[in-house]
């Protein structure tokens, strides 16, 4: 169909009637968020999670911030500190995690009857791993002088939209043995299994205890020098996946559903952000710093630095986000050329070699 035949679209309304009706008769999950009296960051982006502004987290023991990002209410995040040698009051629930270690030390212990056996593992910098569901779990700091600080990736909106009561979100005692088995001594220690009939490759697996560490696959579709590895976490259905790219270069322009919240551990650079007919919006970026595009909007990351980028992408449950028709992507020959115009400028002022 050519140009001169699509039909302009309009917007009947922004928000649709049901969507406000829900929000202003229960509003669950925002009213809890006001409970917890935590700092509530907005918008789609934070540049370091290992330095931004907690909160005193009473019910938890520790500090932290919830980032709620993107109005998508399909998946939150929370930054959290535990303070030098001290741990977090141990928690259940009837929701999904993803957590990725942003700097310091720990441990975690995973159990179900207070009674029977704990799994306990070690983690650091760079550790990624999923809390099995509605498994009680503590988390603690090993170090005696340093904080240790998590981001981490939740289905909780999702859960207290359905169930709206938090008395019955975080104290049911419903064992799901199909996540989690406290008989397997090696449930947190052996080595994943990498599962190759997938595009990319799947990584399954319980715990990484680095990131920067795994290997990754060449997945050239997205940019020359790509890499990459999706990850399945302890039965969750939340998914993570790893993706570096080479110094020089920057990753094809693309969008999806809602959901994914992408941490960069390594180099520098930025992240542009759009959706159709509007003016890229540019979140710069190092080590620490998260980007969450909406649903829909065009996002393209860019590599400024003198090592390679490699960062985290946390995604929704597969359960509310399905991503069956695929992702759409611009082609390099496609792009708007003030863009790799900017990339090219940017590169030249930090001594960088294009290598697009």
């Amino acid at each position: 169909m050519s140009e001169a035949h699509i039909a302009k679209a309009t917007k009947e309304f922004a928000v649709h009637p049901y969507i406000e009706f829900m929000t202003d008769t229960y509003d669950p999950y925002g009213k809890w968020l006001a409970e917890e009296g935590l700092p509530v960051v907005d918008g789609e982006y934070v540049y370091d999670v290992r330095t931004m502004e907690l909160g005193d987290w009473a019910r938890r023991g520790g500090r932290g911030a919830y980032l709620s990002f993107s109005d998508q209410r399909v998946a939150d995040a929370y930054v959290c500190e535990i303070p030098p040698g001290a741990s977090l009051a141990p928690q259940r629930q009837l929701f999904e995690e993803i957590i990725l270690v942003a700097s310091g030390r720990g441990g975690t212990s995973i159990w179900w009857d207070d009674a029977g056996p704990r799994r306990t593992f070690e983690w650091q910098r760079g550790s990624l791993f999923a809390v099995p569901l509605n498994a009680k779990h503590e988390h603690f700091n090993t170090s005696g002088s340093e904080p240790a600080r998590f981001m981490s990736l939740t289905s909780q909106p999702v859960a207290f939209e359905m169930f709206r009561d938090p008395g019955f979100i975080f104290g049911t005692d419903h064992e799901f043995r199909d996540r989690f088995d406290p008989d397997d001594a090696d449930f947190f220690s052996r080595p994943g299994n990498y599962l190759t009939e997938y595009y990319g490759g799947v990584l399954h697996t319980n715990f990484i205890s680095d990131i920067r560490a795994i290997d990754l696959v060449p997945r050239e579709r997205r940019g020359k020098g790509n890499r990459n590895m999706y990850i399945h976490l302890a039965g969750s259905t939340m998914f993570a996946h790893v993706s570096q790219f080479p110094v020089g270069t920057y990753k094809k322009a693309h969008r999806h559903g809602p959901g994914a919240h992408v941490c960069m551990i390594d180099s520098t650079g930025y992240t542009l952000m759009w959706q159709d007919g509007e003016e890229p919006t540019r979140y710069d970026w190092a080590e620490g710093s998260v980007v969450c595009p909406a649903a829909g909007q065009w996002h393209q990351h860019y590599n400024t630095g003198t090592e390679p980028c490699r960062f985290v992408a946390l995604h929704a449950s597969t359960a509310v986000q399905r991503e069956e028709k695929g992702l759409e992507q611009i082609e390099f020959e496609d792009e708007d050329d003030k863009l790799r115009r900017m990339y090219e400028e940017e590169c030249a002022r930090n001594g960088v070699s294009v290598q697009m």
